[in-house]
Order: C-alpha cells, then structure tokens, then sequence
C-alpha cells in the first residue's frame, strides 16, 4: 500500500526572474531564465515524498527528452512512476512562469501530455497501488480527476482536491472529496463571491458556501497569513511565519503534498495543517519549484 498517490499534471517550468510582473501590453526584461522540472502533481508528489511518505503519481508525458527527464526527477525524488503513460504523438507539458522579485508569480500552461491523462489510466493505478491518500488537482481533464477520486473512495482511500487552476467543471469535483484545498482566489470563484469581498470576517461564510457543493471540510490557503480549517465542528485559523519570501511558485502545491503525507502518518487535521504551512513557509525562500520542497528533517530543525 503506498501512502499517497498523486493524480496530476507534469510540466517543464521555463522560470524568467523580472523586476516586477508586466502590465496588460507591457514588456519587461528579464534577468535570468531557468529550465525546472514543475506541474502542480510532479510537485505535490515530490513534496509528499520529501516528507517521508512513500508516494507515487499517475500522469501522462510526451515520448520525449522533456518527459523522459521529468521521469528520472521522479524516480531521484523516491516516488513511483511507474504508472505513468507515454504519449507518441504528444509533447510532454510546459509552462511560462514570471517571477518578480517581490516573489510573486504569472504563470502559463500549456497541457499538452496532460490533457490526454484518462480514466482508465487512473483507475488502473489506484487500484494496484492502493493508496492510503489520494491527491488530485485539475491541471488534467475534469472527468479523469472525477473518475479517479471516485474509485480511489471505491478502494477505501481518503480523497483530497486541490480546486487548482479554479474551473467552472472543478465546481462538480467537490463532493467527491473528502477534503477540499483551496486559495482565497479559487474561494471566491467556487463561492461566486467577489475576491474583493473575502475579508476576514466572510471567510468561514465564504468557506461553508464551498462546503454545501458537498465538501465535508475545507482548507483555505492564506499565503502569508496561514491557512484557515473549516468543517461543520469548528472554524480553526492557522499563522504562518514570517519568511523572506524569493519565489512563491508552487507553495500551494508544497502544501498540498505535505499535508497528504502527514495525514498518511496518521496526524490529525489540524497538526497536518499546521505542518503545511511551515512546509510552504519554507519553500517560498527558495527559487523554483518542485526543487523547493524541503524535506520533513527541515520541519524538525
């Protein structure tokens, strides 16, 4: 039984460092650019397997130099892919990410592989290896991700949703998790609320709006201010520490995977929420990332 398996996209980062992100029709220069290995299941597997837990991913890559390298990251990383589909006609996945030196981030995807991840292919996998957490985002097809949580509860596994990118398709998804992760940004898009509104004070209204799609409890990721806990018991907000932040590219996803291993172990909710938040307090002050996610000795020290 593995502990957490990743359902997921596997994209190569292409990482330009700028000053500050354009405005609409305005060109910046760069300062540097880097090649990494990225896509939000690459990097919530790394993450998971980092932290300990014995973690695999099924995704779908191209028959190409750029999936056979992400391939090998995986396998570095300790994390099975074997599962993983190749695909002849198809490039492997790629995204454009600006970095700003504030930290903050744009980035574009490109599916390409990713989009052709089917059911069959994530049915196949949770039923060899049996996970004890299933973790999904939705960088690949909505109906893929619903047929992989759906037979992941089938085999007794704890499903999680990471509603990454926010799609109106992804609003269906959410009760067939047993616990929902969100950002302000996705809140406000599956609430049908205004961001601008999602003030302190509204969030946990905000939050059981998302939680009558037919989530039994809810995450929302507050970035510099932690991450706030939601079911139909209790309302639990979680700080973060204060970091020096370089590049804020995949927190979310370092969140994710950490908070999957450490459930894998058996921690509670709250005690895995507040791992997360460390965990991605870390990997916001360094650059890139899967080859951020720190490794579970790093929580300890």
């Amino acid at each position: 039984m593995f502990d957490v398996l990743v359902c997921g996209s596997l994209n190569v980062d292409l990482l330009a460092r700028v000053a500050r992100l354009p405005s609409p029709g305005e060109t910046v220069l760069g300062k540097e650019l880097q090649r990494l290995p990225g896509g939000k299941g690459l990097n919530q597997a790394i993450a998971a397997a980092r932290m300990g837990a014995r973690a695999a991913m099924v995704g779908a890559i191209g028959a190409d130099a750029d999936g056979a390298w992400l391939a090998s990251w995986l396998a570095r990383e300790g994390v099975d892919g074997s599962l993983l589909s190749s695909r002849e006609a198809m490039t492997t996945g790629l995204a454009y990410v600006c970095v700003a030196d504030d930290g903050e981030n744009a980035i574009v995807v490109h599916g390409a592989a990713n989009t052709t991840l089917t059911a069959d292919d994530v049915r196949a996998a949770v039923t060899t290896l049996q996970p004890k957490i299933a973790l999904a985002q939705l960088e690949t097809p909505p109906a893929t991700v619903a047929a992989f949580l759906e037979a992941a509860r089938r085999n007794g596994a704890r499903t999680i949703l990471n509603t990454a990118p926010a799609l109106t398709d992804g609003r269906d998804l959410i009760a067939l998790a047993d616990l929902v992760v969100l950002n302000e940004t996705e809140l406000a898009h599956y609430a049908c609320a205004s961001s601008d509104a999602l003030v302190e004070a509204s969030l946990k209204t905000y939050a059981d709006r998302a939680r009558m799609l037919g989530a039994s409890t809810v995450i929302i990721t507050l970035g510099a201010r932690g991450a706030l806990v939601v079911d139909d018991r209790e309302f639990v907000h979680h700080a973060a520490p204060t970091v020096e932040v370089i590049d804020t590219t995949g927190a979310g996803d370092c969140f994710c995977g950490t908070l999957a291993a450490t459930l894998a172990r058996g921690a509670t909710l709250q005690a895995a929420t507040v791992d997360a938040i460390r965990a991605a307090s870390l990997a916001v002050t360094r650059q890139g990332a899967a080859p951020a996610m720190p490794y579970r000795h790093e929580l300890r020290e």
